[in-house]
C-alpha cells in the first residue's frame, strides 16, 4: 500500500479548475497541504498548469482558497492537483481546513515545513 507524504482528510467543498479558458467544477474529495483530488466527470491533461478556487462557506461570509497547481493523476472519478502556489491567505484558510479535519494537526504542519525544506531552489 502508498504512504503518502502528506496526510490527507476528507473534505468536501465546491471547487473550480481553470486551464486554457476550460472552467471544470466539482467537489473536492480528500484535501493535504500540497494536493487535492477533486470528483468531476470532466478531465484534463497530466501536468496541465490550473488555477483552483475552492469555495468556503460559511454562516456570513463567502471565503475561497486559490491556488496554482498541476494536474497528477487522473481516474474515472475526478483528477487529482498537486498544489504549486497559493497567497499567504488562501495558505491560513488551506491551513486551518486541514489541521481542523486531521487527528494531528501538529504533524500537518510538520509535513508541510519538511517539504518546503526539502524542495530545490
Amino acid at each position: 500500500m502508498e504512504k503518502r507524504k502528506h496526510q490527507r482528510v476528507p473534505f468536501h467543498a465546491e471547487a473550480t479548475v481553470k486551464n486554457k479558458g476550460t472552467v471544470i467544477s466539482g467537489k473536492v474529495d480528500n484535501l493535504s497541504m500540497r494536493g487535492m483530488f477533486l470528483n468531476t466527470e470532466a478531465r484534463l491533461t497530466d501536468n496541465d498548469q490550473v488555477d483552483i478556487t475552492i469555495l468556503l462557506t460559511g454562516s456570513s461570509t463567502q471565503l475561497s482558497i486559490d491556488l496554482t497547481g498541476t494536474v497528477v493523476r487522473q481516474t474515472e472519478t475526478g483528477i487529482a492537483v498537486l498544489f504549486k502556489e497559493m497567497d499567504l491567505d488562501s495558505f491560513i484558510h488551506l491551513r486551518n481546513v486541514v489541521s481542523y479535519n486531521s487527528t494531528d494537526a501538529d504533524e500537518v504542519m510538520d509535513e508541510y515545513l519538511r517539504s518546503i525544506e526539502s524542495r530545490p531552489n
